[in-house]
């Protein structure tokens, strides 16, 4: 990804979410000249997609994953800021979820996902989705992406 900071190359074989959020949305940012696109608390790249890890942290809800990381995207002196903290992939009913929590810690639903397809190699589970954002995921973008625009693909790397 072009423009991020402090952002490690991360062992491939380890469980991990792979997005690329928005390429749009992440070109804009990186073409300003003040935008910043910053990684901690374990998130790496991986081509133009985020890696984040599982998190250990906290044993998940059945029906649920929960990874670690922080990503952060500014531009125009800090009036156009997005972060995404610590997502989850969440089964609500016959719905999945990407959710990520703001600097409070309040979650909110980024995204709608739809199984697209599943691999099985070198003893890991890859798992594709197709992306759509949500009301509130258009909130988060304050309205310049509608609910229901295609977002980056998502892929979930499990072991087998």
């Amino acid at each position: 990804m072009m423009g991020m900071n402090g952002a490690p190359v991360g062992d491939p074989f380890q469980p991990h979410l792979q997005w690329g959020l928005k390429a749009s949305f992440v070109g804009y940012i990186s073409s300003l000249p003040d935008g910043r696109i910053e990684a901690s608390n374990g998130v790496w790249q991986v081509g133009n997609n985020l890696a984040f890890p599982v998190s250990n942290q906290t044993e998940a809800p059945e029906g649920e994953l929960h990874f670690k990381g922080n990503v952060s995207f500014e531009g125009h002196g800090g009036m156009m800021k997005l972060d995404l903290i610590e997502p989850h992939i969440e089964e609500h009913g016959d719905k999945i979820l990407l959710s990520v929590a703001d600097q409070s810690g309040t979650r909110a639903p980024l995204a709608e996902l739809t199984e697209t397809t599943v691999s099985n190699a070198f003893g890991l589970v890859k798992t594709r989705f197709e992306a759509r954002l949500t009301e509130q995921g258009s909130v988060l973008f304050n309205g310049q992406y509608k609910a229901g625009q295609e977002m980056e693909p998502v892929e979930i790397v499990l072991r087998s």
